[in-house]
């Protein structure tokens, strides 16, 4: 005890406090039993965000942890999680380390990942169509309910972004209407009332896949007379605008693009299943055209095929500064520099993989409120 209080005296407290901003969350959330003072500390709204924004730099210097859905083995058909960290050598041999996140799902049910931002990642479950917002890093969550009214089999795809003029975390749903014309119905849920309110009906049919979110937008691929179309949703003015094609990009058939965020940029990838290749374009500059540059190809040569065992290709994790690209397919992660392949890394736990997402560790608690120990939150949803 006696060391402890001459080694507070001595060091100075903003010292104390640049340190464990470095620190990762498991051990920050270990060090809250030090002392009521360092509690309330690491507890607090201003360390939470300053801890927030070194994760994020260093996110931008190192690559974001990962976190992988995918069908455990032994016969266990529920979801599992497993995250990667973001620290493992694409140069070497080295195994690459993974941890188990321990989350109980009831058998049988299928997880989607939505969307992640400041830490917080939006789940659904694909059959009843319930969230969670889960924080993977401590462990917390919320649960929302949906739009009241809303059937699973409505749905017709989920959002999930930030205002960050009003430090307000904002999900959108979108619902179909039973009409001959295309036309999409559309609530948004916002986390400073903890309800939904309806806003402005969508005249195309969404995609289905979980919105992207970039530069303050959430982005969709939607379909209607004009074909296939970018459609941005700003959360701040809560108004649509459509997002223009690259100039050169291919005629899309009867299979549209996926559209991602890679790198805090919009990202298309193309799929061509009559050559089995695959192109991602990234804009360079958001909101100009003759920005979107296309970065890689994956030959139809690359062996085996980057695609999900249903058929449907795997967007990129992330973009290396180097211009490297890390990508994640059934039980293995690649990284291809766009014209030779850097390296394989088997992981064992993987038998089919769901989906994956990128996200950096912090302390933000789920939309601002305590949020709930979580061993077996998924059981309930």
């Amino acid at each position: 005890m006696r060391k402890r209080i001459i080694l507070e005296q001595e060091i100075p407290e903003e010292i104390i406090e640049e340190i464990l901003c470095y620190v990762p969350v498991n051990s920050l959330l270990r060090f809250k039993c030090v002392s009521k003072r360092w509690c309330s500390f690491i507890s607090s709204e201003y360390f939470t965000k300053r801890h927030l924004s070194k994760s994020c730099a260093d996110e931008k210097d190192n690559g974001s942890k990962f976190i992988f859905s995918f069908e455990g083995k032994q016969n266990n058909s529920s979801t599992r999680f497993l995250s990667v960290g973001s620290s493992f050598s694409l140069d070497d041999d080295e195994p690459i380390v993974t941890t188990s996140l321990d989350i109980q799902i009831r058998p049988e049910t299928e997880i989607q990942v939505v969307e992640s931002y400041n830490g917080l990642v939006l789940v659904q479950n694909i059959y009843t169509g319930h969230l969670i917002c889960w924080n993977p890093s401590t462990r917390k969550t919320k649960h929302i309910e949906k739009p009241f009214g809303f059937c699973s089999g409505e749905v017709g795809g989920y959002g999930f972004g930030y205002n960050e003029s009003t430090d307000e975390y904002k999900v959108v749903c979108f619902r179909y209407k039973e009409s001959f014309e295309p036309r999409t119905h559309a609530h948004m849920y916002s986390s400073k009332t903890d309800s939904w309110k309806g806003i402005e009906d969508l005249d195309k049919h969404v995609s289905g896949r979980p919105g992207k979110f970039v530069n303050g937008r959430l982005h969709w691929l939607v379909f209607g007379y004009a074909g296939w179309e970018i459609v941005a949703l700003d959360l701040v003015e809560e108004k649509y605008e459509t997002m223009d094609w690259p100039v050169c990009f291919p005629e899309i058939d009867l299979f549209p693009p996926y559209l991602e965020n890679t790198g805090g940029c919009l990202t298309l990838m193309d799929f061509n299943r009559y050559t089995d290749a695959m192109s991602v374009w990234v804009m360079t500059e958001y909101g100009a055209r003759e920005s979107w540059t296309k970065i890689w190809t994956f030959p139809n040569s690359f062996d085996p095929p980057i695609e999900h065992e249903c058929g449907s290709p795997t967007p990129p994790l992330c973009l290396k500064r180097n211009g490297d690209v890390v990508v994640a397919f059934r039980s293995e992660i690649v990284a291809y520099n766009g014209e030779n392949l850097l390296r394989w890394s088997q992981v064992d736990k993987f038998d089919r993989l769901i989906g994956s997402i990128s996200y950096v560790e912090s302390l933000v608690s789920p939309f601002g409120s305590d949020g709930d120990e979580t061993a077996s939150w998924m059981m309930t949803i």
